[in-house]
């Protein structure tokens, strides 16, 4: 069964967005991915298992542009699902620790990625973690570590994309083996989308609102109300179902 990992966000406000996240649903930070040492990445672990991954980039440019990626991790068998996309039409690349030079020396996971041009396809990877093996310092985080603890008691319910081609993002999460769960609505932007399950939590299509790269996160959370809050103009979080 494919399943969210892992939510990778890159961003020149990543203590920001994260603290907002932590205050609002009341779970703690913990430090990521450090390339010799330097801090790059750091994130949140929902209870029910997913966690954000938010990478520091450069500064907004000169023209008032600010830098913003996202890519939604998946969890599952990367051989069997390398053979399903390329049955597909899709194009995908595998990297996998036991083929790397130096696996002592590698992230302790292999990765399935999409190239470009590819609508929902090239927004996604899919992850599949080695428990346990050798790594560099880099990764050693329990915000990696599949079996560790959530930094608090809030789950992540929902993710929103906005596609342009919802037929086609479909049939990509069709092709990956995500079950559909049908028609959601929600009061809030974009209100109404078509759901798939992705284990611990649903991923919905819908309609473009935003920006091209918007994200909505449906948290469930000790809040003492419900709330919707946007701390960066692509990422909408909602809170207990805001009004």
């Amino acid at each position: 069964m494919i399943r969210l990992d892992h939510i990778a966000l890159w961003t020149d406000k990543r203590d920001e967005l994260l603290s907002v996240i932590a205050e609002a649903a009341h779970v703690g930070i913990m430090d990521g991915y450090a390339p010799g040492g330097t801090l790059a990445a750091r994130g949140v672990r929902f209870a029910n298992g997913p966690f954000l991954d938010v990478h520091q980039v450069g500064a907004p440019s000169p023209d008032g542009g600010r830098p913003f990626h996202r890519l939604v991790g998946l969890n599952g068998d990367i051989d069997q699902l390398e053979r399903q996309v390329a049955a597909a039409g899709l194009r995908a690349k595998a990297a996998r620790r036991d083929e790397a030079a130096d696996p002592h020396l590698e992230a302790p996971w292999d990765l399935l990625s999409f190239r470009k041009g590819q609508g929902l396809a090239s927004q996604l990877f899919v992850i599949a973690y080695h428990p346990g093996a050798p790594t560099l310092p880099d990764f050693e985080s329990p915000l990696y570590d599949p079996a560790g603890p959530g930094a608090g008691p809030a789950v992540i319910s929902r993710v929103w994309l906005p596609e342009t081609d919802l037929e086609a993002a479909q049939a990509v999460l069709a092709t990956l083996g995500a079950e559909s769960l049908g028609p959601v609505t929600s009061r809030l932007p974009p209100y109404e989308g078509m759901a798939f399950d992705l284990g611990p939590t649903r991923l919905v299509l819908s309609e473009p609102w935003g920006s091209p790269l918007a994200l909505r996160l449906d948290i469930e959370a000790d809040s003492e109300e419900p709330r919707m809050l946007t701390p960066l103009p692509e990422v909408m979080l909602t809170f207990n179902e805001a009004p």
